[in-house]
């Protein structure tokens, strides 16, 4: 039998279909297709019955195709995830102020990883007169936006045809102009269900909204900064939330080569620059590591790009009330995005030069300025610090070590997009040779947004020659496991190896670290943690929501290698797959341990 289509909806113009717009959510499902986005994850709800009849009766391109999932996080995430593979935004349907409540984590996520995203809420109807008694009423709000305005970058609420079709160019433009955000536009229940005459449409010429560029730096600034580049002895290049693109990859590792400047990159953020080059210093890692630290401490010159969290980083390494001796650039558009409610802006970093530009586009001009340059004599030992040594114990248990180690040797790294590593997954076992080699994490680091990223990420590469696949902890697994069904349904391959220990052990080492500063008893650490009696069957889990499973959960190092790969050739005949892994925690609290 063959697989099922990523779509399935009947094409326009079978039984009768009408193909001329007769309802405001027609001009809404037309406009979204001269978008050219092509999905659109949804959780269905009545205040979207409008949008929904269009799509799938009136669009005539099935673009966007909608894709179901089981929750509104895992719609958004599932989002995120194509996001992080493509930088182009999804679209979203979320059903009234409830849908909006139950996505907000999720959106809050997406914020603070700076993807775009489009997110179509819906309520009403803002008439009163025109509610249903009850249900209406609790599904609507005056300023349903209200609800995430602080963690996202547009919201509207248009009040007629004509403005809902043009608000989705603007939040369509907005959201992919760097710095990217998630944007909301809300749909009137009536606007959706209002008969409207076609020839009082109009839809704008798309393209000449999306011609916004953003900012490379001034001629001056690129000018500046390489006459640094070019004195300095011991610079370093942190890299940080850079874009997916081959050429810009290549470019990095041109600059870094043609300086032998040292570079760092944050296993926070998707890898840009190959983790085993000789000029990579040390492995990436949540926190400051000592090898890192020092290597900050010696730097001469300090650019960072786009690096998340420039002052913490800085001050980690060298006090927090001591200044960096070394000259420090900040090339970062991410200032447009910061304001009081949160605190994902960090603290201002002590720059000599702080530019606002495209971090990307000002390390191409850059690359170009400095081409006729000559580079002072290079200080930098060659020789870096060995990488922490394998923690493979001698008997047959499992441990994360262990599990990198077992997926390395059956994943080319030419071919792998690693989406999701848990927090106890060493930089060290990181090897990335492309830019799709690694996908960082989910931005605020909220619990259970993985299955739904990886089912996202994963959709985004169907038909690629890259094999996708995810390391997800448990009870990242567990909160979110359904999100893996929109990828059964929808016959997209992917790998997920649970790295199971039974526990929500973050907390578990955050527990220890309390009762040593107490002097209470460090064995009940685990209490309110473990994830047992029961013990959950992800396996069954698995199975239930349509993924293969091969076996039941793997606690033997010696059985690894081998069920990874039936796994793997699993994944390239087009399953959604599932490997739970017993693993027992290993050198997890020293990594917790550096964020103190």
């Amino acid at each position: 039998m063959a697989a099922k289509q990523i779509s399935d909806v009947p094409a326009p113009g079978i039984n009768g279909t009408p193909k001329s717009i007769g309802w405001g959510s027609d001009a809404i499902v037309q406009q979204l297709s001269r978008l050219n986005i092509p999905y659109m994850t949804i959780v269905p709800g009545s205040s979207f019955r409008g949008a929904h009849d269009s799509l799938v009766n009136f669009n005539e391109n099935r673009n966007p195709q909608m894709l179901i999932s089981l929750h509104e996080e895992h719609a958004i995430a599932i989002a995120h995830g194509y996001a992080k593979v493509t930088g182009k935004p999804l679209a979203v349907g979320i059903h009234a102020n409830v849908g909006l409540m139950h996505a907000s984590m999720a959106i809050y996520n997406a914020f603070c990883d700076r993807v775009p995203m489009l997110i179509l809420g819906a309520t009403g109807p803002l008439d009163a007169m025109k509610r249903r008694p009850w249900i209406d009423w609790i599904h609507t709000a005056i300023d349903q936006a209200a609800i995430i305005r602080p963690f996202i970058k547009f919201d509207d609420q248009p009040y007629g045809v004509n403005s809902a079709v043009r608000s989705l160019v603007k939040a369509t433009a907005s959201t992919t102009l760097k710095p990217s955000a998630p944007v909301y536009v809300c749909l009137d229940v009536s606007l959706q269900e209002g008969e409207v005459d076609p020839n009082s449409v109009s839809f704008p010429d798309t393209e000449r909204y999306f011609n916004t560029q953003s900012p490379n730096g001034s001629i001056h600034d690129v000018s500046s900064v390489a006459k640094l580049l070019t004195t300095s002895k011991k610079p370093l290049f942190l890299l940080g939330r850079l874009n997916r693109s081959q050429q810009n990859w290549n470019e990095r590792v041109q600059l870094a080569e043609r300086f032998h400047a040292f570079v760092m990159t944050d296993i926070k953020q998707a890898s840009p620059f190959p983790t085993k080059h000789k000029l990579h210093a040390c492995p990436p890692s949540l926190f400051n590591s000592p090898q890192g630290s020092e290597v900050i401490r010696q730097a001469e010159l300090v650019i960072g790009f786009e690096w998340v969290d420039l002052a913490g980083t800085l001050h980690a390494a060298c006090g927090l009330d001591a200044e960096p001796s070394s000259k420090v650039v900040n090339i970062s558009l991410d200032s447009a995005l910061h304001n009081g409610w949160s605190k994902d802006h960090f603290d201002t970093p002590p720059a000599d030069i702080s530019i606002t530009a495209d971090a990307d586009k000002f390390l191409t001009a850059l690359l170009e300025e400095t081409k006729d340059l000559t580079p002072s004599e290079n200080e930098w030992n060659d020789a870096k610090a060995p990488e922490p040594a394998p923690q493979n114990p001698q008997n047959d248990d499992i441990y994360m070590s262990s599990l990198a180690e077992a997926l390395n040797a059956t994943i080319s790294p030419d071919e792998a997009c690693l989406i999701r590593v848990p927090l106890g997954w060493r930089g060290a076992d990181l090897n990335t040779t492309h830019p799709l080699g690694f996908l960082g994490a989910d931005g605020a680091y909220g619990i259970g947004s993985g299955p739904g990223q990886t089912v996202g990420a994963a959709l985004a590469l169907k038909d690629t020659t890259y094999l996708p696949y995810a390391v997800l902890g448990d009870g990242d697994y567990l909160m979110s496991s359904s999100a893996l069904w929109t990828a059964a349904r929808y016959r997209i391959p992917l790998l997920v190896v649970v790295a199971n220990n039974g526990s929500y052990y973050n907390d578990e080492v955050h527990q220890e670290r309390v009762a040593k500063v107490r002097s209470r008893p460090v064995e009940n650490k685990w209490i309110g943690m473990k994830l047992d009696d029961p013990a959950p069957d992800l396996s069954l889990n698995a199975r239930s929501l349509g993924l293969t499973v091969l076996g039941e959960q793997v606690t033997r190092r010696g059985e690894l290698k081998n069920v990874l790969m039936k796994a793997i050739q699993e994944v390239k005949s087009g399953k959604p797959v599932l490997v739970d892994v017993r693993v027992l925690p290993d050198g997890y609290s020293s990594a917790i341990e550096k964020g103190k």
